[in-house]
């Protein structure tokens, strides 16, 4: 898709955790095809693999993402004890850091950014100045887990909080057809992997079933941000079976995302095309 075109195309990458991966996926398959977005927004794990999509860096995300181990995932974690998270996130964005250096959302050719929750305000940010590294930091703090980020006077969380799938964000940079790539929308997929299923074979446990219940309000979330900013094209990778922890099964995650975005690619031409 060159910039020619009169209409140009938005791509919004919502939040999972680790089931982010399957974004690599999807835009493999897109880039294969010809198909480039010309404004991008990613939430959360989205915003990560969107940085690397616009900074040129996907191979490279694509190759440490496929050899992470669990030790790997250790090394990352600084627990830090009665503090606003579980984890202080500092080793988080030396990781970052190694990989996208200094850039600045100035350094990026097209309308990029990354949507972070204001936890002080009650009110949805979009990142769009700065350094790369902070706003990830920021999109990424998953409450509980990792310390919010004070930027002015806004503490800054996890944008999967306030729009999982940021399609509005989109727009708002100029989008005008927009694909969306919901990575957390398998909730069939969750249930079954939980064991939140009826009758005599429900045999979850409290970890299974809080995260069936968290899993169902993020879902709703979702729900209602896009039939308020529908998107025009929306895949959804049948990936929840995989927990949203296990930053160590890319390569599933991956393939998973190409198999999907393979199966819309039929209707997601013909739209393109009209």
């Amino acid at each position: 898709m060159s910039d020619s075109r009169a209409s140009r195309l938005g791509l919004a990458l919502g939040g999972g955790g680790a089931l982010g991966w399957a974004h690599i996926g999807v835009l493999e398959i897109l880039q294969e095809n010809g198909i480039e977005a010309d404004v991008v927004a990613g939430t959360s794990i989205g915003g990560l693999v969107g940085a690397c999509y616009v900074s040129g860096n996907m191979q490279k995300l694509e190759d440490i993402t496929r050899s992470i181990t669990w030790f790997d995932i250790l090394k990352t974690a600084d627990v830090k004890l009665w503090t606003s998270g579980l984890l202080g996130g500092d080793r988080v964005t030396e990781l970052l850091s190694t990989h996208l250096g200094d850039l600045t959302f100035d350094d990026i050719a097209k309308p990029f950014g990354v949507v972070a929750a204001d936890l002080a305000n009650d009110k949805e940010i979009l990142i769009r100045s700065g350094p790369l590294v902070e706003a990830l930091r920021a999109t990424i703090s998953l409450p509980g887990i990792f310390e919010p980020v004070v930027r002015d006077d806004a503490v800054l969380i996890d944008g999967g909080v306030k729009n999982p799938v940021p399609v509005s964000a989109c727009r708002l940079m100029g989008a005008d057809r927009v694909i969306a790539v919901n990575v957390a929308g398998d909730y069939e997929g969750i249930a079954r992997a939980t064991g939140v299923v009826p009758g005599a074979a429900f045999e979850a446990g409290t970890f299974e079933v809080v995260m069936a219940a968290f899993a169902m309000v993020l879902n709703e979330l979702t729900r209602a941000r896009l039939a308020e900013h529908p998107a025009d094209f929306l895949i959804t990778p049948q990936i929840g079976h995989i927990q949203p922890h296990a930053f160590n099964q890319a390569g599933a995650l991956i393939e998973l995302g190409r198999e999907a975005a393979l199966d819309s690619l039929p209707s997601l031409k013909s739209l393109l095309v009209q």
